[in-house]
């Protein structure tokens, strides 16, 4: 019996060390970022294709700073942990005239280096994203009332609804690689990163162009600066906490 004992437990070791070895590894230590298959792609498109006329109010008229406006998307693209919006609204944000030292801070989600106002701002886009868009601390959302109006703060958690859906579109195309590196995602599927992956290749140069233009660099010098910062990212962040889950 000690033997049939002795026999089975390296049976069940062998199995562990081969299904260890079957396991497969990622660039990423393991594909665990937001994403959204297409359905939900593209009913976040047709619902936000009902507030044209705030977008229109945001974007076009500047009813809030676009200074701001990138912090706010900045601050949520780094909780969703999306490596080309983060690269995104930092390039944004700077063109708009967001001292870099600023953004920094952000980007370490060091956000108690800021004014109060805008403070309570940047704390209220990240429990608004980690409590998907519902549930937010009584005391944040009161000190949100006092320092925003009803109209500001409705303008905020529109930007913040666009950041999100399109972070987790850009990672849902991150997905796809991660897959085909070997590492699946548990609660990806191959046909909703495919769709996503044809969006992400579809908007990424035309963002590349507008900030090029917008900056005055040349396209292959900005889609440089995206290369490398998208190639450096996990290795900024591998010791940081992604914020929602």
């Amino acid at each position: 019996m000690p033997q049939d004992k002795a026999s089975t437990s390296k049976t069940k070791s062998r199995k562990r060390g081969r299904a260890a070895k079957r396991e497969p590894r990622s660039t990423f230590g393991g594909y665990r970022k937001r994403t959204i298959t297409a359905r939900e792609f593209i009913g976040s498109l047709f619902s936000l294709a009902g507030e044209a006329p705030t977008i229109y109010e945001i974007w076009g008229k500047h009813e809030l700073d676009p200074g701001f406006r990138e912090e706010l998307m900045l601050a949520v693209a780094k909780l969703n942990d999306c490596r080309y919006c983060s690269w995104g609204h930092h390039e944004w944000a700077h063109i708009a005239g967001v001292p870099e030292e600023e953004l920094a801070h952000i980007e370490d989600m060091d956000i108690e280096d800021f004014d109060r106002r805008k403070w309570v701002a940047l704390s209220y886009v990240r429990a608004f994203v980690s409590g998907k868009f519902g549930s937010v601390p009584r005391e944040l959302r009161q000190e949100m009332r006092e320092n925003y109006t009803a109209h500001e703060i409705k303008e905020i958690e529109l930007v913040v609804r666009i950041m999100d859906f399109g972070n987790r579109g850009a990672n849902t195309w991150d997905a796809m690689l991660s897959r085909l590196r070997g590492n699946p995602a548990a609660d990806s599927h191959i046909l909703d990163e495919a769709v996503l992956s044809g969006a992400f290749l579809t908007v990424a140069p035309v963002a590349v162009a507008y900030l090029a233009y917008a900056s005055n660099r040349s396209f292959s010098e900005t889609a440089r600066s995206l290369i490398d910062y998208v190639k450096h990212y996990e290795e900024r962040n591998s010791g940081e906490q992604v914020g929602t889950t």
